[in-house]
């Protein structure tokens, strides 16, 4: 997973939403999503597995006996056609199948890009397209920015298996995948039982658990228990909706992929995959590559490998090297000694006396307190590993941690857990029961994540739900094919981070072992899905692109070094105030902000220095409104902590700003308001304690003293 976490920008989209609410205002209707939350990942997404109910990390290390077996291979040949009749709402018939519908994209479009949505109806079963049951796709199809674009776009595939492709579109597409769009349109869809497409195998049940017992501190056994009678819930609610569990699996998942193609009228396409996005590919190349131009393979999957009997193993590998990382970094080591003792020895001490935490759901706005043990910290940095922007600030997280600083931590644990809310977890289990535990008997990952002591506490729970979920999920079992390493002579890049605790490099080298035309890189001091990440893997992918026949140029690679290590006390940074003019609909506003942050619609810019930074400063003007009723606004809107009184005032050349200091989540919120005969103006900085004083003098007060409407 990669990701920046600007999740602030969430909630400051909230404040100029509200501000036109309370001016009733009738004819302006901005929209929040401009505002960047997300730059991915994560994980996505995020792409991988949402941190699961209070103690463990949820993790695709299934290992029952499912008793089903349904898992076609073949893919029908369909018809190319589209209509413009349809809507997303209207049942599918036959006629309809493998027919791109043209219909309104279901996710709010990321502003300044060119993007055509649908829905295509596939067979539920490929094999048995006559019987009735369907499932309906959707797609959006994002223009290149050339006016005369290559014939060939990007497919891209999400992984999981489970992760929401589209849902997360507003929050990542402009980060991750623009510069994909410079030569080729660039296709984006919600695989079988996700996000948008229909039916969803999701479990809204599970997410809100998760929620609901952060706080619990319940022994191994109940909490495997309630967990698993959730996904019992789960798996009976969409039962009675009509799924047939046994067909959503990879097989079906490459069936519907080969159709696509078709629907859409391309002759043939780049197929682009993250993670179990990789897994997806490779049964793609093995059941139907017609049609196939190149294969790209970031994070590999592969399907001779076990995620049952691995798992424990690869993320053992990640920690020795996060560990070895930061000893081999003579800034790192002197700051933070002795990392890897310090970690466990906190793990031990949280073990014995669990520390409370404030967690946030950034969707709803609703805060919990979670109890966070041992097992829950190495759960964490376990999944903190699969992010570049992540990865270099945890020697300074662990220490924070351990000197009682649990600010940043309370803010990771809040954005792993947004992940559940993209996720469809009974489409995960529907793929791992088939294909994981298929080949494995129940218990395996138990014994192996056993086999490693200092780590085993926190996943082993996760194996055992597991195993109890999959013994009643039905399904079905896999053919002997989906355990076997994939053959193919398809142009093929293959992409890992050294980093990486889920997919390792050595499964990388693994892929490759049995593609005749394939190119392999390793790229130090990064973690899952390195093809967004930084920009000398985005040069190689796109470079493959260009010529998926010759090895790209990777020189790139040897320049890179390992994570750039944040580190605690640093000097303060040196800032450059610029002009900048925003448009808010209701007012243009002009001013200054430092060089280098991040334009986040609305007047709001943040600094995004690292991926737990929410230091940002917000501008804005709103016509014929009372200063002191703003601040209330903004206290209501954003939960402020403090009394709403002002502690000064601050004379510029033009207004007398009256000042307020609240607390956001511990963060110091400085907040300045001002008005004349025409408009109100508010400035607001989010910093931290340690930089405060700082921010206040270099960046809060010159933006008082320089905002104004032209």
């Amino acid at each position: 997973m990669n990701k920046k976490i600007f999740i602030l920008g969430l909630l400051m989209s909230l404040i100029f939403m509200g501000v036109l609410s309370a001016c009733n205002s009738t004819d302006v209707t901005p929209t929040p999503t401009e505002v960047a939350v997300i730059e991915e990942a994560t994980p996505v997404p995020a792409t991988e597995e949402p941190t699961a109910v209070s103690t463990e990390t949820a993790v695709p290390t299934e290992t029952a006996a499912p008793t089903e077996t349904a898992v076609p291979t073949e893919t029908p040949e369909p018809e190319a056609t589209a209509t413009t009749e349809a809507e997303p709402t209207e049942a599918a018939t036959t006629d309809t199948l493998f027919t791109f519908v043209p219909a309104s994209c279901q996710f709010d479009e990321p502003v300044g890009f060119d993007v055509e949505c649908g829905y295509v109806t596939m067979p539920e079963t490929h094999a048995d397209p006559e019987n009735g049951r369907t499932v309906r796709l959707h797609v959006a199809i994002f223009k290149s920015d050339s006016d005369n674009p290559e014939p060939d776009p990007i497919v891209y595939l999400e992984g999981g298996p489970g992760a929401d492709a589209l849902e997360t579109v507003p929050l990542v597409f402009a980060d991750r995948f623009a510069p994909f769009l410079a030569n080729r349109d660039f296709i984006m869809f919600d695989q079988r039982g996700t996000g948008y497409s229909e039916p969803s195998l999701a479990c809204p049940e599970y997410t809100e658990l998760a929620y609901d017992s952060l706080d619990l501190d319940l022994p191994q056994e109940e909490e495997i228990a309630m967990t698993v009678g959730i996904m019992q819930t789960c798996h009976d609610r969409l039962a009675e909706e009509g799924v047939n569990f046994a067909a959503y699996n990879s097989a079906e998942n490459a069936a519907d992929l080969a159709a696509l193609r078709i629907a859409l009228s391309y002759d043939e396409w780049n197929v682009y995959g993250i993670s179990y996005g990789t897994r997806l590919a490779q049964t793609l190349m093995r059941d139907d590559p017609s049609g196939v131009r190149s294969i790209i393979l970031d994070s590999s999957y592969p399907l001779s490998a076990s995620l049952v009997t691995d798992f424990a193993t690869n993320a053992d590998r990640a920690f020795d090297t996060f560990f070895a990382g930061c000893a081999a970094d003579a800034e790192c080591n002197a700051t933070y000694p002795d990392l890897e003792t310090v970690f466990f020895d906190l793990v031990a001490q949280l073990d014995e006396t669990p520390i409370t935490l404030p967690v946030t759901n950034f969707l709803t706005g609703e805060n919990y307190e979670a109890l966070l043990g041992g097992d829950d910290l190495i759960g964490i940095l376990f999944q903190s590993l699969y992010s570049a922007e992540i990865i270099p600030i945890l020697p300074q997280l662990i220490y924070e941690v351990r000197d009682g600083n649990t600010q940043n931590l309370g803010l990771l644990l809040s954005s792993f857990m947004l992940n559940s809310e993209f996720f469809s977890i009974g489409m995960q289990y529907s793929v791992q029961c088939n294909e994981e535990n298929s080949f494995s008997a129940p218990g395996e990952g138990e014994a192996s994540i056993a086999e490693f002591p200092n780590i085993s506490e926190a996943f082993i729970s996760g194996a055992e739900v597991d195993d109890q979920v999959c013994a009643f999920w039905g399904a079905g079992e896999a053919d002997a094919i989906e355990n076997e390493a994939v053959q193919s002579d398809l142009p093929t890049l293959i992409l890992a981070g050294e980093y990486d605790p889920i997919t390792p490099p050595a499964w990388g080298v693994l892929v490759g072992e049995g593609l005749s035309s394939a190119f392999f890189y390793e790229f130090p001091g990064l973690g899952h899905g390195v093809s967004v990440s930084g920009d000398c893997p985005l040069s190689v992918t796109l470079a493959f692109l260009d010529d998926p026949t010759a090895a790209p140029d990777a020189t790139c690679i040897a320049e890179m070094g390992g994570p750039a290590f944040e580190i605690a006390g640093a000097a303060d940074e040196e800032i450059t105030l610029v002009p900048f003019t925003a448009d808010l609909s209701v007012a243009v506003v002009a001013g200054v902000v430092p060089e280098g942050w991040t334009d986040s619609g609305f007047g709001i810019f943040a600094r995004g220095r690292t991926a737990l930074d929410q230091t940002l400063i917000l501008q804005q003007a709103v016509p014929g409104f009372d200063s002191a009723m703003l601040v209330e606004l903004l206290s209501g809107q954003l939960e402020l902590e403090g009394t709403t009184e002002t502690v000064g005032s601050y004379e510029t050349e033009t207004l007398t700003w009256s000042l307020y200091e609240l607390e956001l989540q511990g963060l110091p919120v400085d907040i300045g308001v001002a008005e004349d005969d025409s408009y109100a103006y508010v400035v607001l900085l989010i910093s931290s304690s340690e930089e405060r004083d700082f921010l206040y003098t270099a960046v809060f007060q010159p933006a008082m003293s320089a905002l104004n409407v032209p």
